[in-house]
This record gives C-alpha cells, structure tokens and sequence, in this order.
C-alpha cells in the first residue's frame, strides 16, 4: 500500500471550506494544468454513493476513473473510493478540522496500491508520491490563493 498526506492550515471556517468543495467547479478549480483530466459525469449533489466519472491519461491511453464518494461528514469529512480505474486500490480522505474560529486544518490522506499490488507499490510507489505530492501542493496552493484573498476582501469590507 502506498501511503500519502498532506495538511495546510487555511484562514476559513471548516463548514465555508467544506461548502466550497461541493460547488461543481471546485474538482477543475482544483486539477493542475499539467494533468488533462477530462470530467465526464458528476453528481448533482454530493451525497453518499454519489460517484465522480472522469477520463484520466495513463500513458498513451485514456482510461475511465469511477471515484465514489463515502463517510460523508457535512462540514468535516468526505472520502472517495476508486470503483473502476488506474489503480489497484484507491481511498482519498477529505477532513476538515477547525483549528480556531476562522482556521482550519485541511488534510488530505490517501492510500493507494498499484494494479500488481506489492511488488509494483515497492518498485514504483516513489514515483506515485512524487506525483500526488506536485499535485497536492498545487491543490492546496490554490486554495491558500482562493482564501487569503476572501480574508483581504473580508478585512477590507470590515474598515
């Protein structure tokens, strides 16, 4: 199993960070530029068993992502599970824990396996890392971008 997290501290409030990732833009808003990934179905609400179809690269090919979504916590958690696609196995946790009135601390947690399971986890699982951490840091970035000028405009508004 290949194991990855990563944590940033954002200036919201848990349930505005939570509500933010239910808007149907926020997966694109999200996706690096470099990763030409292709939604080609999403739910209408994101709900318990509601499923994410989307057409990912993998190598030449393109190939057809099921992610469905799971332990569904309004304002604190939800997670995505792999149904069909690249990987062997895929568990992507959401958690949203406040750290303070206006903060919270965004983690993002995945466990992953390659499709040949150990031995190709052991050989190639550094490279899976390396990828979901550039891609990670981009994620989280763009939502330290998206909220620290939501607190300038707040603060701005407020003098």
């Amino acid at each position: 199993m290949i194991y990855f997290e990563k944590s940033t501290i954002l200036p919201v409030k848990a349930s505005e960070l939570y509500r933010w990732h239910m808007r149907p833009e926020a997966f694109e808003t999200l996706t690096p530029p470099w990763e030409p990934v292709k939604v080609l179905q999403r739910p209408l609400v994101l709900e318990e068993g509601s499923e994410l179809h989307l057409q990912v690269p993998l190598g030449p090919l393109r190939v057809l992502w099921i992610a469905r979504h799971i332990h569904i916590q309004p304002g604190r958690r939800f997670d995505d599970i792999q149904v069909k696609g690249p990987f062997g196995a895929w568990h992507h946790k959401h958690l949203f824990e406040p750290v303070g009135e206006d903060a919270t601390c965004m983690r993002d947690s995945i466990e992953c396996s390659l499709p040949a399971g150990s031995l190709l986890d052991g050989l190639l699982g550094w490279t899976v890392r390396k990828k979901l951490q550039r891609m990670f840091d981009y994620r989280h970035q763009q939502l330290l971008n998206l909220f620290d000028d939501c607190t300038e405009t707040r603060e701005n508004s407020e003098k």
